[in-house]
């Protein structure tokens, strides 16, 4: 299967345009005099992959547990498709590409979807996040079904920056934007969370220099590494 062209892209991109005018946080963001925060198209698969590409740090990052190297145009394309699809049904913008004009090449990528708290049980009111566990032990908080009434509604933090770009400060720029104007403005967000690989001192450098304290970690599985790896966890509350 041979890889699309960027006349093949275009003329997706052009089959799938739709009013976005109405979908909450779309943007665009100016983060800054030189950094700017608009919604990720299909036309940026190309550039993705092109960075995605310029070495195997992508494949060892937390961005996603299931980057190959090298990583393929059609992942890229399915990936930038997807997120074009998932703010059309739901009518909100979580993920945006990091561009140094509105509408310059795409550069890196921020998103502040929910956090599906899959391996940390629901955040409460006043309290630390605490790892899933086997216990059912109930505290003394009201339960409505599943849901705590002091539940708190989270945000989870995600991000990664071209290699060719790393070293200026945009990361840290970019991710104390989202915790002080988009995570509670846009989304409401009581807590936002991040993570990054124990080892990978960049990402947790970012998190802490943004004001993220250190929460509780939960190891997981990656078939890719065939290996349990540690995970640092980072913990942002948007009212004090």
């Amino acid at each position: 299967m041979s890889a699309p062209s960027g006349t093949d892209v275009e003329a997706t991109v052009s089959s799938i345009q739709t009013n976005e005018q109405s979908i909450r946080g779309i943007g665009p963001f100016q983060v800054s005099a030189t950094i700017w925060l608009t919604p990720i198209v299909l036309s940026d698969a190309i550039e993705q992959n092109r960075v995605f590409n310029i070495n195997d740090s992508f494949h060892k990052g937390l961005s996603s547990a299931s980057v190959t190297f090298p990583f393929p145009i059609e992942a890229s394309l399915g990936f930038t498709k997807r997120l074009e699809e998932k703010r059309v049904k739901e009518g909100v913008c979580y993920a945006w590409a990091i561009r140094t004009e509105v509408d310059g090449p795409m550069i890196g990528l921020l998103a502040l979807d929910p956090f599906d708290h899959e391996d940390i049980k629901p955040c409460i009111r006043g309290k630390e996040p605490v790892a899933r566990g086997p216990e059912t032990t109930q505290n003394t908080d009201t339960l409505v079904g599943n849901v705590t009434e002091n539940a708190l509604s989270c945000g989870g933090l995600g991000y990664w920056l071209s290699p060719e770009h790393g070293g200026k400060g945009i990361m840290t720029e970019v991710v104390g934007f989202a915790l002080s104007k988009l995570a509670r403005q846009e989304f409401g967000y009581d807590r936002v969370h991040g993570e990054a690989w124990t080892d990978n001192m960049g990402s947790r450098r970012v998190m802490e220099r943004v004001g993220m304290r250190p929460a509780v970690g939960v190891p997981v599985f990656v078939p890719k590494f065939d290996a349990v790896v540690d995970i640092a966890h980072y913990i942002f509350d948007t009212q004090k």
